[in-house]
Formats: C-alpha cells, structure tokens, sequence
C-alpha cells in the first residue's frame, strides 16, 4: 500500500512518465482493483506492451520495483525536486536493461497498436505474416548505433522504429544496434563498434524478438556475431559517405541560392571542388539525399522503384534514412592537440595535430579553399593537401616536418600526417564548419584501417596561386 501511494503520487507529478504508470498498474493489480490498473496500463501505452509480452518474471520486477522504491524514500530525506527526477530515470534504467539484456535469453516485445489494453494478458495482433503484402525494398539486415548502454532510452526508440516499420511492412529482417562509447559529451563513432542486441520478427505477428549480445550476460553465436560486425563496418562506411554528400549539397545551397542539380556540379575543377571526387554509393544516393535535404522525407521515386540503389541503400539504416542527420564540421581542440570529424554529438574521427600554441587562432571558421599540392608540391612546406580557414592566412594542411605532429611548431595552421590530411580532405567539402577551441576534445585517437577515399576526377591544383599561409 505504501508503494502504491508513492506511485500516486509520482504519476500525478510526472504524468507523461509511462513506466510509473506500468509501475501503478501493477500495484492496483495486484490489489485487486482490476478498473483502476487497467487506466493506468492505457496510460503506459507501449511500455505496457513491451513488459506485458517479455519474459520478465513477476518476482524480478516487483524486486526492481522494490528496490526502487527503497532508493526514492531515501532520497525523500534530500530536496524533493532532486529525488523525483532521480526517480524516473532509475526504473527506466533498471527495468529496460533487465528486459533487453536478459541472460540467454531472447525477448519478446509486442507492437503497440492493441484493440483492447483492458485485458492485462492481451494477445499481440497483426495479420498472418503470409498474407501480408511484401514491401518492395526488403533488407535482410539493417543498423543503427547509440550509446552503449542496455538502459538508455534510446533502446525503447529503436525498439519503437522497428515496431513501426513492421506495421508498415518494410521491416527488414534483422534491425542490428551497434554500441557507441560515450566520452563527456561526445559519442564516439570507432572503426570497430560492438553489436549490442538485434531486432527481428517473432513468430506471432506484430512481435519483435530481441536478442542481447552483452558478452557478460547472454550466450552469443560467434560465428554469426562476426557476419554482423563485417556488414557493420560495411555499414559504417556508407553511412560516412552518405554524409559527406549530404553536407556538401547543403553548403553548395548555402553558397548558391539553389541545390545541384546534378552531381558532377559538386566535382567541378578547384575552385569549385565542393567535394573532392565521389563514390558509387554517393553517386547513386544523390538524388535521393537532395529530396530529403529538400523535404526533410524520402524521396517518392525511391519508394516508386524509380530509384531502387537509393532506396536499398536507405534500407540498411533502421527507419530507413541516412544515420547523421546533421553536417559534418571540424573541431580542433588546441590544448590536447586533436582535430575530430563531428556530426552533432558524434565523433567519426580524432587525429593528432599539430598547432602553433597561442598562434593559433580560437573562434569558428568555414573551409574556404580546397588544393591539391599547394604551391605546385606535394612534398613541400605544406604537403600534398591544404584547406583554407575563411578569408585568413591559416588552414589545415599537411608538413614536410612530420614530428612537429603533436607540438606547437606552427606558426598558427594545423598541421597534419599525410594520411590524415589526405583523408579529410577528401571527407569534408568546401563550406565545411571548422571550430577551434581548448579542451574539448577526447584524447584517445582513432583512424579506420580502411581510409575514407573517394574516386577524383576533376583538377584540383591552383599552379597560379602562392598561398602564403602562416605554416
């Protein structure tokens, strides 16, 4: 009775929190107020669907919510405030991890669209997987990544993604979640992310089966496991690309008044190399990635199969748009001597840089210029890549003085190896937002060992320019 007045309470406060309301159900239930338990499992929407259908035993949830409830009372003793968000996040946290990273187990979680949640026992519904209508791009696997937690909600949201993408019969069919480690802010996209749990139809219609593979909890298959991580990095790199494409038709946007309307219109001779070459997949998705940079929504020629390498392409993202929906930009961190590739929150890549100390200018900046061999040389002061900082005398270039790398030699550019140079300037186009700031960055590197390169076509050297940038 004590927990059931506290959960009164909590849901009063927090009324848009579905699991407090599972949570209250399950204390009317088992006080035998049918009427009132089956209220508060409407109010749970999904989270009563997913809990109900999983092979969560009662005992383990009532000792979670048992738990739980010892944590809130003492907090009860601190500021109210503090103990009721606090709260909310810890049966999240305690009751999803236990539901998707159950111990050689697989987990079944029920699509929400049910005719009657009265019925605290509700059968999943849908119509026989025979009959339905086959979707007519169907990808036998598909990715997405997110933090590397079994707890955060983000796992309810991929979750919901495939329930939502099963309803509209374009499910693939094996939703793969790769693992991202969060470092303070950032989430670091590595060459090697972990497979944290995959989705797939259950047996029953509308059911999604989830299987963990938290090396410390479940008995996973390796030899399956390896096929997942292989088309992962598969994966991974045409998701780089996707975004690289995707930020050079913005910027190109920016800069002209219009978007491209083909695009060899962003592989044009320097100056005009907003991209440094292209890829097959960038060149079959750019279409396809203009209309979503347009509409915000996939393209109708795409899902017409008018456009079917975009629209396949597409599939092997869960929810079956690109994976980075913002651009990519530079952020150089001065104290720690990195230069990191971001897209919002997550990090693709970290070099080690050099840098010129307090020469080298804070603020933000965009990559006005792109050459190949700056000054005729590909050996010289400034190797074989130089991308300029706006209207300025600095830029990221490469050196003939590779152990400069990780000091503050310059006289305020940013210095990197060949390989690295070479590489970002062939990720990031013109317009690009460079930021540089102190102590922002994480200081572990990491590089693929398969580069990011793209196939050039057009001429990218300025023989009539001395560039005079303060190396």
């Amino acid at each position: 009775m004590k927990n059931l007045l506290y959960l009164k309470r909590y849901v009063k406060m927090h009324p848009n929190n579905r699991m407090g309301w599972y949570l209250l159900g399950k204390e009317y239930e088992a006080d035998g107020q049918v009427g009132k338990a089956n209220y508060c499992y409407n109010r749970a929407g999904d989270i009563y669907e997913a809990f109900e259908h999983s092979k969560v035993p009662a005992d383990v949830l009532k000792d979670y919510e048992a738990k739980v409830m010892e944590m809130a009372h003492k907090r009860e003793q601190k500021i109210r405030r503090w103990r009721y968000s606090l709260l909310g996040v810890a049966l999240l946290f305690l009751i999803m991890m236990r539901s998707v990273a159950a111990p050689n187990d697989q987990t079944l979680l029920a699509a929400k669209d049910q005719p009657n949640k009265s019925d605290v026992t509700a059968n999943s519904v849908g119509t026989d997987k025979s009959q339905q209508e086959k979707p007519l791009f169907h990808s036998p696997l598909a990715f997405t990544a997110m933090e590397l937690s079994y707890g955060s909600d983000e796992t309810g949201d991929a979750v919901a993604r495939y329930m939502k993408q099963q309803a509209q019969r374009s499910a693939p069919d094996t939703a793969v979640v790769l693992g991202m480690q969060k470092v303070d802010k950032w989430l670091l996209w590595k060459p090697e992310l972990p497979v944290m749990y995959t989705l797939a139809e259950g047996d029953n219609a509308g059911q999604t089966l989830v299987q963990s593979y938290d090396a410390k909890n479940c008995q996973c298959k390796p030899g399956q496991l390896r096929h997942y991580q292989k088309e992962a990095k598969a994966w991974m790199q045409q998701q780089e690309q996707l975004a690289a494409m995707q930020t050079a038709i913005s910027h190109y946007q920016t800069a002209k008044g219009a978007l491209p309307a083909q695009p060899n219109q962003l592989e044009a001779d320097f100056p005009g190399n907003w991209l440094s070459g292209s890829t097959e997949t960038m060149n079959q998705t750019f279409t396809a990635l203009k209309a979503l940079h347009s509409s915000g929504q996939l393209p109708a020629e795409a899902a017409a199969g008018k456009d079917s390498e975009a629209a396949q392409i597409m599939a092997s993202t869960l929810g079956g748009h690109p994976y980075f929906k913002q651009p990519l930009e530079i952020i150089v961190d001065k104290k720690k001597h990195r230069l990191a590739v971001a897209s919002g929150s997550v990090l693709l890549r970290n070099y080690e840089v050099g840098l010129g100390g307090a020469r080298t200018p804070e603020g933000t900046f965009n990559i006005s210029i792109k050459v190949m061999n700056p000054n005729g040389k590909s050996d010289g002061d400034f190797g074989s890549r130089g991308m300029q900082l706006s209207d300025s005398h600095y830029a990221i270039h490469g050196t003939n003085e590779p152990d400069s790398i990780g000091m503050d030699e310059s006289l305020g550019c940013v210095r990197m190896d060949q390989a690295d140079v070479e590489e970002l300037f062939d990720m990031i186009p013109l317009g690009t937002k460079v930021t540089i700031a102190n102590d922002v960055l994480p200081g572990k590197v990491w590089v693929p060992e398969k580069r990011f390169e793209t196939n050039k076509s057009q001429n990218q050297t300025d023989p009539n320019t001395i560039y005079h940038w303060l190396d």
